[in-house]
């Protein structure tokens, strides 16, 4: 034992459970006490021992006001919380990391109530009784800085509710079923969503936001009925984000408003017999995310705005409920489009979509010339008629958009518009653009009477040049275009092969035809192309 002349002695405290505390863990009233050290180790007699004495929560007693838990933090999504509150960011991204799928398995688990939130004191004394019930009061109420909420209805009437909360000091979670306890199966399909709710967690609180919706547009509609998911996100700038997602078996919507703009995307999921397959879904959807795509380049768009359009806009068109084809005979519209009709239909749901950036003046000595960017995309689908025998069809496709922006005269030059003269040499864009397509198809008494389409689109560039700050020129560009096509022989052969051209070359002419119809009803906004 020579040469040790001193030992610092670390003893836990083994303070006994406070009312629902753990051990060191801080209750409503009540700090975590320091009991005398459970043994002391002397060695030698001229030795000079350090005792130093720790709580359960491995703090010394002069030590900071440790974090006060709503009840014993000894499970899965406590576990979860704490790692993220130590963290040495407050943001959302890392106090929700994990959060959202660890409390959607736990209760999927069996639990059918869960409330928990954790905040950190400060002072030099801890919270009395009504001031933390204050705090966790408004952590688990809509005050709080940042909140998430999931509302799930079951197909047997249950109500699923979990709610996420974030601010600098604190953090919570509720989730509970009403209406009796969740089946097995119904468990099991809330474990199964637990991982596509934290990836939408984890895209609306990235930097920049992405909206990663697919999973809970894929809800098991045999389990659920209904899918909501509400956020509320305070970020860096101290302004706010928000979104509303719903889905059910009708309908899907996103809307979102930022600091940057707003989208409002809603799909129409009533009428099934106007889907076509899913390659024609496939073909469709890649048609619209271009035209996005396009609108984007022509108007400047805000790149991480229109990421997050293109991101719903996908989500809501993909993986459509399968209900067509388990309807029975009683169900289904006897109005309904066969399948040679559909060729001539984009093959989506009816749906509207809009995206509105945040209109900026990015020129002092001009500030009426703002920069701003609209766009809007739509389709609607009427079936009319009093028979299968006497209907019609008429599906219209449209797409509008506004927009302005500043741009330097060379593509080279950086612009850097100030008060000072010399800094006024700029273009200034103005954008106005339009297009449409119109599928009509007609039935009387049986015969085909009536399949066309009619396409048009226009654009108008209107450009103000500006040197040293003085207007020199303004240019104003209109180009339009309008097209009508009759597919009525095409679909004529098709309904009456015996008409038709039967040799092999012949038929798979008929079918090459038909199954290209769909590029010639798609939407498409430049004139120049539409005419070629």
């Amino acid at each position: 034992m020579t040469g040790i002349s001193s030992i610092n002695v670390l003893t836990l405290n083994p303070s006994p459970l406070v009312g629902n505390q753990p051990a060191g863990v801080q209750s409503v009233a009540t700090t975590a006490a320091v009991s005398a050290p459970a043994a002391t180790v002397i060695l030698g007699q001229t030795n000079v021992v350090e005792i130093n004495t720790y709580n359960a929560r491995g703090a010394l007693p002069n030590a900071a006001l440790q974090p006060a838990w709503e009840s014993s933090p000894l499970d899965k999504v406590s576990f979860t919380m704490g790692g993220n509150f130590s963290s040495s960011s407050n943001s959302n991204a890392s106090r929700f990391a994990g959060l959202g799928a660890a409390l959607l398995s736990q209760l999927a688990d069996g639990k059918k109530n869960i409330s928990q939130s954790v905040i950190q004191q400060s002072g030099s004394k801890p919270l009395n009784a009504a001031e933390l019930a204050a705090a966790q009061a408004k952590l688990h109420g809509s005050n709080a800085d940042s909140t998430i909420s999931l509302t799930l209805k079951t197909a047997s009437g249950k109500t699923v509710t979990l709610s996420l909360s974030n601010q600098d000091d604190g953090m919570a979670v509720q989730a509970q079923v009403e209406g009796g306890d969740l089946t097995t199966e119904e468990s099991a399909a809330l474990e199964k969503m637990a991982k596509g709710f934290q990836s939408a967690i984890d895209g609306l609180t990235a930097e920049p936001p992405q909206l990663k919706l697919d999973a809970l547009t894929q809800f098991d509609s045999k389990v659920f009925s209904s899918v909501d998911l509400s956020t509320k996100l305070k970020l860096g700038d101290n302004s706010v984000q928000t979104l509303e997602f719903h889905a059910d078996n009708q309908k899907r919507s996103v809307n979102m408003s930022g600091p940057s703009g707003d989208l409002q995307l809603s799909v129409d999921l009533k009428s099934q017999a106007i889907l076509g397959n899913a390659s024609q879904q496939a073909k469709a959807l890649q048609s619209y995310l271009k035209q996005i795509d396009a609108a984007a380049a022509r108007g400047h768009a805000d790149r991480d705005l229109m990421s997050m359009f293109k991101d719903a806009f996908s989500s809501l068109n993909s993986n459509y409920p399968a209900t067509r084809a388990t309807s029975t005979p009683a169900t289904v519209d006897p109005l309904a489009p066969t399948n040679l009709d559909r060729k001539l239909l984009s093959g989506l749901a009816d749906f509207s979509a809009s995206m509105t950036q945040t209109s900026q003046s990015s020129n002092p000595m001009r500030p009426s010339e703002r920069d701003t960017f609209a766009y809007n995309v739509s389709q609607t689908t009427r079936l009319t008629g009093s028979d299968p025998q006497n209907r019609s069809i008429k599906q219209d496709q449209q797409s509008s958009l506004t927009a302005s922006y500043h741009q330097a005269l060379s593509g080279g030059q950086k612009l850097k518009l100030s008060t000072n003269a010399e800094s006024q040499n700029y273009l200034f864009y103005q954008v106005d653009d339009q297009a449409s397509s119109q599928t009509n198809i007609g039935y009387k008494d049986g015969e085909l009477t009536n399949a066309s389409v009619t396409q048009s689109a226009s654009q108008t560039t209107h450009i103000s040049k500006y040197v040293m700050g003085h207007l020199v020129s303004q240019t104003s560009t209109p180009v339009n275009t309008s097209k009508t096509q009759s597919f009525l022989n095409v679909l004529e052969q098709a309904l009456h092969p015996e008409t038709a051209d039967k040799t092999s070359s012949g038929v798979a002419r008929l079918k090459e035809t038909l199954d290209g119809l769909q590029d010639k009803v798609l939407l498409d906004s430049y004139p120049k192309k539409l005419n070629s």
